[in-house]
């Protein structure tokens, strides 16, 4: 098995990263594997799981973004609405410094098939930011919530959200189904695509956070009204 850690692309000036990810704590989900494969009842377990740890990956990702990053999490996690756009200014900043020099062999299907351990330790680290941008958007808008995202259409569909943990909010207006916020997601396609000039030049970590905060997915639904009885 190659070290996928140190099969490194060109090191960077200060680029500390992958050394500190070598001794990362791992997040190990009670079940691995792509949601869409996962019965229900593991699927809640892994959720009931999530939320145990979850102060602790908190703290984790916070001890990490300050010691390679020099990022403070607190003012952001605090007051999300007044600090959680410039944070994400920040986060795209390190993502593009210092994301590039981890490799990324095998692409979406490495990530859904992951134990994010070992050489697959840089998973572990994109969930705990994704993480941390998740509970900006939950503190600074109470219609999100951890969840799982058990709408038996997206699970048809192929979705990768289908049994994975997500932010929900609950249907407004016409909309019948929960809300859906894949911030893993989002998070990892930033790092598997972070070449490409709308990963870079833009910053989808900003648009997440903006737009949760805001609310954006539901706010069409409620000016169309509630749903018929």
């Amino acid at each position: 098995m190659f070290d996928w850690l140190t099969r490194r692309r060109e090191a960077r000036p200060g680029d500390t990263l992958g050394a500190r990810l070598r001794d990362y704590p791992p997040y190990e989900a009670p079940h691995a594997g792509r949601g869409s494969a996962l019965r229900p009842d593991q699927a809640a377990e892994n959720l009931a799981c999530f939320e145990q740890v979850l102060p602790q990956r908190l703290q984790q990702v916070s001890a990490l973004l300050r010691e390679v990053a020099g990022i403070d999490t607190r003012a952001a996690l605090a007051d999300p609405s007044a600090h959680a756009a410039a944070f994400a200014d920040e986060l795209q900043r390190w993502a593009r410094a210092q994301w590039p020099a981890l490799p990324a062999e095998g692409g979406l299907a490495r990530w859904l098939d992951s134990r994010r351990s070992g050489d697959d330790i840089v998973f572990s680290m994109l969930l705990d930011v994704a993480i941390l941008l998740g509970e900006l958007v939950r503190r600074g808008n109470p219609d999100w919530h951890w969840g799982l995202d058990l709408d038996a259409k997206n699970l048809a569909d192929g979705m990768l959200s289908a049994r994975r943990i997500v932010l929900l909010a609950d249907p407004v207006g016409t909309h019948t189904t929960p809300f859906v916020l894949d911030v893993e997601d989002i998070v990892v396609h930033r790092f598997l695509h972070g070449d490409d000039p709308a990963q870079r030049l833009l910053n989808p970590l900003r648009r997440l956070v903006e737009e949760g905060l805001r609310g954006d997915a539901m706010a069409h639904w409620r000016q169309a009204g509630p749903a018929p009885r």
